[in-house]
């Protein structure tokens, strides 16, 4: 048996232990939990398009596509609610729009992003208990296995278009892009896109030791900064990853078919410590990357005592926040979340063991700050100026992009009360959203799904839907953000879903 690192050996012990053992959040955040949940599905419901039975749909006769992927998050949301099922006609409805974009080869999707469209449609028709979401279940499986890199008989999307017709080569094991899927028209897979199909192969059943969770192990080792295990064998065997050991992930394995082998992280790079003493620039590992890692490494069926998992778990304990996507600011931060919730709740843990907790952290939210804001511009805050908070910025001018400071107070009881009063003020017209994590660089133990609720209920809105924070990859969109909430909040309430 491969070492385990002392500090997670309670996490190694929890995850073995029996689902049953679920004890979920406390009384108060389930039911703060229950009643959110309650307003994001009227919400959603709500927004359902009443011609097409879909969410987000396009106005017909524009050009633009439709994306399946959408309605297949909201059925996901749905169909966790007890009570919820096929026969409710709103999710009869979106079953009925998932379906008439069922393609030949299998797949489903409209004219762009096959396998991103399939994949979480998949994960939707797998609750679906109707003859003909049952006959689409083998068909988009295997339209997903032949989209993976490295696939015997790879098949490309087969509408025309501009959004690419871009066929997933059959490419051998040591090729960087081997196991991956991806959008089909970047020119190259992804581990997002990897690990949607992973989840949804999950979902419908597929066991562990077909090859497609084969390839996908593989490609997932090479997302993973960690170039060895602690028994010296060697995970990540691309140049990138050399001497590293943050045990995160990166989101490829290169930007284009130019650059396969050369890594890419949206979250730039980081100053690592080799083992010859000298700083090295490396890819940084962020946060919704290394959840979806973690969680795939799980469904792929790898043990939780394996280098690999134990590792990605580290880089949990060490970065954990719900103020921001780790390493990304508030990009693509409800995407975050939702990862977050489905990685743990897979882990079967209510609680983890975190450290390199920042002291009295509160981390300041501006929703679309404006440019050129100053720090001396938010020091007019009576909140921050009572609690004599020390503001640090992620470098100066502040930026849309970068919508969010830190504050640093002198005590917990300071800062508690700072963030509660900061919480919801208007500043420049746009609603500031604060929130706190405490304690010094020390173990201990974080309910996550308490953490989860208590975010969420900072971020919905009076009608249900939830706040928009940034508008990086579709964020902007409160059908999307308030559908990946619903999931992540199912997962946090009721453990629903491994």
């Amino acid at each position: 048996m491969l070492p385990i690192p002392r500090r997670l050996a309670c996490f190694v012990l929890s995850l073995a232990a029996p689902l049953a053992a679920f004890a979920g959040p406390s009384p108060e955040r389930r039911k703060q939990g229950e009643e959110m949940i309650d307003k994001a599905i009227a919400y959603l419901r709500a927004q359902q398009d009443k011609d097409s039975g879909g969410w987000a749909v396009p106005p017909p006769g524009k050009g633009i596509p439709n994306y399946p992927a959408i309605s297949g998050l909201v059925l996901n949301g749905l169909l966790l609610q007890p009570g919820v099922d096929e026969k409710d006609p709103a999710v009869a409805a979106g079953v009925r729009y998932l379906l008439s974009h069922a393609q030949p080869d299998g797949g489903i999707y409209d004219s762009a992003l096959p396998s991103y469209n399939t994949a979480i449609s998949l994960s939707a028709l797998a609750r679906v208990n109707t003859p003909e979401a049952q006959a689409r279940i083998k068909p988009a499986q295997d339209f997903l296995k032949n989209q993976q890199w490295g696939s015997a008989t790879p098949v490309g999307m087969k509408a025309a278009g501009p959004h690419g017709t871009e066929t997933p080569a059959a490419v051998s094991r040591d090729h960087p892009f081997y196991g991956g899927l991806g959008y089909g028209n970047r020119g190259r897979p992804d581990l997002s896109n990897l690990a949607f199909a992973i989840q949804a192969w999950h979902d419908t059943g597929l066991p562990t030791d077909d090859p497609a969770f084969q390839r996908a192990i593989v490609f997932l080792q090479r997302c993973q900064m960690l170039e060895k295990a602690p028994d010296g064998t060697v995970v990540n065997d691309l140049p990138y990853a050399k001497g590293s050991k943050q045990g995160g992930f990166i989101y490829a394995t290169g930007e284009n078919d130019q650059t396969a082998g050369k890594g890419q992280s949206f979250a730039g790079t980081i100053e690592e410590s080799m083992d010859d003493g000298s700083n090295v620039s490396k890819l940084r590992a962020y946060g919704s990357t290394t959840y979806i890692g973690f969680k795939s490494y799980i469904y792929a069926g790898l043990s939780p005592s394996d280098p690999r998992v134990v590792a990605a778990m580290d880089w949990i304990r060490g970065n954990y926040t719900l103020a921001e996507n780790p390493g990304m600011g508030t990009d693509g931060y409800y995407y975050f979340l939702i990862a977050m919730a489905r990685a743990l709740n897979s882990s079967g843990l209510d609680s983890i063991e975190v450290t390199r907790f920042a002291p009295y952290r509160g981390v300041v939210w501006i929703a679309g700050m404006p440019e050129g804001t100053s720090e001396a511009d938010l020091r007019t805050l009576d909140a921050l100026k009572d609690a004599q908070a020390v503001l640090v910025w992620p470098g100066p001018p502040i930026k849309p992009a970068r919508s969010f400071a830190f504050a640093y107070f002198g005590s917990e009881d300071k800062a508690q009360a700072a963030t509660k009063a900061l919480d919801g003020v208007d500043f420049k017209g746009k609603p500031i959203i604060a929130s706190m994590t405490n304690n010094p660089d020390v173990p201990q133990s974080r309910n996550w799904r308490d953490d989860m609720i208590e975010q969420f209920a900072r971020l919905q809105n009076p009608d249900g839907s939830f706040r928009s924070i940034d508008d990086r990859w579709m964020e902007n969109n409160p059908i999307l953000i308030s559908a990946y909430s619903l999931v992540a909040l199912q997962h946090a309430v009721r453990g629903e879903g491994k």
